[in-house]
């Protein structure tokens, strides 16, 4: 049961849920059953939040069949949902499993959403310490810096990273890592702050941060195109 919540996007200010099929697959019920409990109790549920669903088309190689209603819940939809299940033994495991798992994504939200914060300062700080040193580099000192710190930070290009997390042009990369890769790339910007102190060029620096590694290798998987 390692994949009971998710995420309604990559961004800090997501939301988590969880949705009927899933309830009903790791609860031993039927997903027909699942969905009139959610249809039954929909006024209940809609006092928490508006009650979201999409339409899945059919499984791939079923004979006939007709589009179905994913319901999504957030957390305290999935919450009262379960209160309503019998307390069967495979039930009341995947309670507690998604009352951890909820809880669990929520810490990792806020910390986030922390890091977001804190990589702001350390942005302007380092923005500015770049606009005072001697390094020129016709207007793009911020933009090549920035580049190479991603790099160190996490084995990977910006420019890749934000076509493989399907980021729209003009927003911050920041605001789609993880509390581990957010506090990896703000850990690589202290250090080119600090080397730009002492006075070392682009070139001192680079060579610097490559002898430290990367600080936290992530692996790229390119967005599913429909």
């Amino acid at each position: 049961m390692n994949d009971l919540v998710f995420l309604s996007s990559q961004q800090v200010d997501a939301e988590p849920f969880t949705t009927g099929d899933v309830i009903a697959k790791y609860a031993g019920i039927a997903r027909k059953s699942v969905n009139e409990l959610i249809r039954r109790y929909k006024d209940d549920l809609e006092d928490f939040g508006v009650l979201p669903f999409e339409m899945a088309k059919p499984i791939k190689g079923s004979l006939g069949g007709h589009p179905r209603r994913v319901w999504y819940l957030n957390k305290n939809q999935a919450n009262l949902l379960i209160t309503y299940l019998d307390n069967t033994k495979p039930v009341r495991q995947f309670k507690k499993a998604l009352v951890r798992q909820f809880d669990a994504m929520q810490r990792e939200l806020v910390e986030r959403r922390a890091q977001f914060e804190l990589g702001k300062q350390f942005s302007k700080s380092l923005h500015a310490t770049i606009a005072e040193s001697q390094i020129k580099m016709h207007g793009h000192e911020y933009s090549t810096f920035n580049r190479l710190i991603y790099k160190q930070a996490l084995g990977v290009d910006s420019t890749k990273l934000r076509k493989a997390r399907d980021i729209p042009k003009g927003e911050a990369i920041t605001t789609y890592l993880s509390s581990d890769e957010a506090e990896a790339v703000r850990l690589v910007k202290n250090r080119v702050e600090v080397l730009l102190d002492v006075g070392m060029d682009y070139q001192q620096i680079k060579q610097a941060l490559q002898i430290k590694g990367v600080v936290y290798k992530v692996t790229l998987q390119l967005p599913v195109k429909n």
